[in-house]
Order: C-alpha cells, then structure tokens, then sequence
C-alpha cells in the first residue's frame, strides 16, 4: 500500500517516489523503526513541548512529549536523567542570581526533612564572610604589584646571567694561534724571511695570556649607566666585568631588537684602563663610584666619540664576590691621598650649603639651571661656557666666586682637564641616590620606550596618577606641578625632553629626603 505524501505549495507538480519497507532492507533487532511516512513537508513546524508550572520552573515529572533521534519516545531511565540534569541546571542559575543560601537551606530541608539540624544563618555568619571577602580583595590589589616586582627581578637575573654567558663565550673564543703574543716568538731574523717569521713549528701551544674558563670566572660583576644628559645614552643597559687574573676591565651593553631578540654586545673593550696614572683596581669599583674613559673606543657610537671623555657610574655591584676576591687576590686596600680626601671633603660642604638654600624652590632652580645649560652647548669656546657657567650658578645658587673656583677645580683634576658644564652643575647640586636613579629611569623608560630622548605630552598625561593642583595653587607654590611643568616645557614641540625629565626629578628628591617616601611618590604616580 503506498503512502501519501504531501507536497509543498511550491513543489506541487513534483510527484514523491514511494518507500516501502522492502526497499530499505532489514532492521537490526537493536534499533528502533524509523517512521519516515510521519516526515511531511510543512510550512508549520512542531517543537517538543516542555511542561513548566506556574513559576515558569521545569516540570521534570512530565517529558513524556519529548521525542529521541530515533523517532521513538524515550524511555523511563533517560527521562529522569534528563529531569537530573534540567534540576541541576536550575541550581546553578539560581547561584548565579545571588541565591545561594536561600537555596542551600531549601536543598538542606529537601534531602533531610525529619532532621533537626539547622543551618547557621546569623548575623555573624555573615559578617565573618564579607570581612574574609574584603581582605581577599584586597590581598588581590596588593598581589599584582608584588608579582610584577618579582618578574622584574627575574627579567633582569635572566639577562645578567646571558651577558656573562656570551662574555665567556667571547674571551673564550679567540684561539691561541691568533694571540699577538705569538709574533713575539723569538725568531732569527736572517735565518728565515720576514714574510715567513712565524710558522707552524714557531707557534707555542699556550701563549701566557691564553685564557681559561677557570682563569676567567675570576671576576666580578658591576652594573652602571653613562653619565649624560642625553635620554638615549643615559638609559643603556650596561654590564661590567673586572678580571683579576690580569686587572682588566670590559663593559657589555644589554640591547633590545625587537619584542623577542635580545643581544649582549661589546660596549667597552677588555684592556687595562688607568684612573689617575694608575691601572683600576677592585677597590675602584663600588656603588656610586665613577669610571673614566676615552672615547676613541671601536664600539662606541658616534655620539659619544665627540664627547671629551667618557664617564660611567657604577649602580650596582656583587659585594659578597668583591670580599671574596679581595680576600684571594690579596689586595691592599687603596687608601685616598690627602688631596683626594680634600677634595671631598669641600664638595660635601659646598653641595650641603646649596641643597639647604634650595629647599622650597629647588624645582624650579634645578629647571632653569637646565635650560642654561642647553644655551652653554652652543659657545664652542670653553672659556665663554666657564663664564656663563660661572654667572648662572652665581646668580640662581648663588653661590660665591671662590666656592665655583674649588668646583671647577676639582672637577678638572678628575676628568684630566677635559671639563663639561653637566659635570660641573652636579658636583654643586648634588644628585639622587642609585636607588632613586633605578625606579626614575624606569620610569622614563615606560614614557619613552623607543628611548628616543624625548617624551610626547600625550603619553604623560595618559600615564600620570598624580595629583592635579589648581591655578591659584600653582602661582602661590614656588615648585610647579608636574602636568604644569611637561605642558609648559612642551609648549612648542609637543615633547619632553630626558634632560627637562631629570631636572624636575632631581630638585623633588631634594624637597624629599626619605628614600622610601620618594620611591612610593614615584611608584604611585606612574603605576610601576
């Protein structure tokens, strides 16, 4: 008998072909009958209905409408599976809405009804779980900033430990065949040709200052930073290593190319270098110490081979690896000659006098020191930069005529007579602490991440959480805000300069003279 099948409106004149139980075969024993004659074509389509009651909650009693894949009602075991499964749904949204211990009594009294046990539902029940859920709020503001710090310092154990491996990696790596010391090999001129001095059979096996990975891991490590007043060169990454086995020195440079390359390349080649006539020596080396260079270096980039001299200051060193070495290289102490001790001496009273006169107005002194500066680099004469020099100091720090003469001495003797004007304003004024310097230049760093040298004024706006002031406070405060400050600075060109950067900061840790108060301003106001 064959089956009527319907046709759609649109397929009127399209005549269905008839299927018949023959035509499809056998049926296994564990699979039900599909009923493909109930399969019409219409334009109206029926959806399982599910029971809800008046609260617009699943009836899970009642899913006997619901129909499986196979054309067949489902069976008792599925039903309450799925009526298990719709009631734990209705659990979880009902936590979600906030009802969670409305619930748990309900659920409580519903499995257990004859037991006696109540659920602790007073007042300091509650207040128990929103102090446990304030102090875990809170401990999650804190826990950010302590991660960070810790991955910084991760970061920076990680590239330490890569510069000292390509360090290794390079003093190990010239062979001894190609030591200098073997054209010294003693050789009869007239016995063999000049082209031919040195062969094979003439060529030692180890030079005496063939190198060792034991004879190198005598050494400490330093870091530091180039004295400058030039954002790009201030902020290198710079790494040093003083070799007691021959009282050689190099320095290394940290640099980025890109997110994910990283490269330690030779910033100062290892030689032996003199401080005041004399080679450097592990006593030499210790935090805030400066170390003098010429800048005739291979390494050195083109803006530093036009400055007279070449100045690092150590930030950090390993003191625990410095006693050790000491203790084994049997070191004398080096102690300061008379003049020396003079020296210093007279720029602890000078920077003491100046630091206390400034107090109040040292913001704005330090910025306009800075800005006469940057007109001093104009006068190619270094006699005319000594007398305006001279002039400024007097009249913003006013300071005296023979305390500039002891400055200015005293700086020449250190840099052998190659003086610069920067070198001379921070023997006067005086400079911010390592740990200070550290957390500034990070933050300079997260302004100016290209390390161009220059800060664009939208980005210390986006990035500042300080406290803005009024304009009344401004004119009656002699120190300006800092927005004030940047929005005056970059009036012109939109940006800040590193040096313009520095000044502001250098004359706020005059006015504050706690580190950790100033370190927290630092970190506070720029989210570090």
């Amino acid at each position: 008998m064959k089956a009527n099948v319907k046709s759609s409106p649109l397929q009127k004149s399209v005549q269905q072909p008839t299927i018949t139980g023959a035509d499809r075969g056998p049926r296994p024993a564990g699979v039900p009958a599909l009923e493909l004659e109930t399969l019409q074509d219409t334009e109206e389509e029926h959806f399982a209905i599910i029971p809800k009651d008046a609260a617009g909650k699943i009836v899970p009693g009642d899913l006997t409408g619901l129909s499986m894949s196979w054309g067949s009602p489902a069976s008792t075991q599925t039903q309450q599976c799925f009526a298990t499964e719709m009631k734990d749904s209705a659990v979880v949204s009902a936590l979600d809405k906030g009802e969670s211990l409305q619930l748990s009594y309900r659920v409580q009294t519903q499995r257990s009804p004859l037991s006696s046990h109540k659920p602790n539902l007073d007042s300091s029940h509650f207040s128990c779980k929103i102090t446990a859920q304030t102090n875990y709020n809170q401990s999650n503001t804190v826990r950010p900033n302590s991660k960070m710090r810790d991955a910084e310092e991760l970061t920076e154990d990680r590239k330490l430990q890569a510069v000292i491996e390509q360090v290794m990696v390079d003093q190990l790596s010239r062979a001894v065949i190609s030591d200098p010391e073997q054209n010294a090999v003693s050789v009869s001129p007239t016995s063999v040709p000049l082209r031919y001095r040195r062969t094979l059979h003439h060529t030692k096996v180890k030079t005496r200052m063939s190198l060792t990975e034991n004879i190198l891991s005598n050494k400490l490590c330093f870091q530091a930073r180039i004295l400058s007043r030039c954002g790009r060169e201030a902020c290198r990454k710079l790494i040093g290593f003083f070799f007691t086995c021959d009282q050689t020195l190099t320095v290394y440079e940290y640099r980025n190319f890109g997110k994910n390359r990283w490269n330690a390349l030779p910033f100062i080649t290892r030689g032996v270098y003199l401080n005041g006539g004399r080679p450097y020596c592990l006593q030499d080396i210790y935090q805030g110490a400066e170390l003098r260079f010429c800048t005739d270096g291979p390494h050195l980039p083109q803006s530093l081979r036009q400055q007279p001299c070449l100045t690092l200051r150590v930030t950090d060193v390993d003191d625990t690896a410095k006693r050790a070495l000491v203790t084994q290289s049997g070191e004398t102490l080096h102690r300061l000659s008379k003049e020396e001790l003079s020296d210093q001496n007279t720029l602890k009273e000078i920077q003491g006098a100046v630091r206390d006169r400034l107090k109040g107005h040292a913001v704005r002194t330090l910025i306009n020191l800075g800005r006469d500066l940057q007109t001093l680099h104009l006068k190619s004469d270094w006699i005319q930069q000594k007398e305006l020099l001279r002039r400024s100091l007097m009249e913003q720090l006013c300071l005296t005529q023979q305390d500039f003469e002891a400055v200015w001495r005293i700086v020449s003797r250190r840099a052998e007579g190659r003086v610069h004007p920067a070198d001379v304003m921070r023997a006067v004024t005086g400079e911010m602490s390592e740990n200070r310097k550290a957390v500034f230049l990070k933050v300079y760093v997260k302004l100016d991440p290209n390390k161009t040298g220059s800060i664009f004024l939208s980005d210390t706006e986006k990035f500042y959480r300080g406290k803005q002031e009024s304009d009344a406070a401004l004119k009656a405060d002699l120190n300006p805000d800092f927005l004030a400050f940047v929005r005056e600075a970059g009036k012109v060109t939109k940006t800040v300069s590193y040096a313009e950067f520095e000044d502001y900061y250098e004359g706020l840790s005059i006015e504050i003279p706690d580190d950790e108060e100033y370190i927290s301003n630092l970190r506070a106001t720029w989210s570090i």
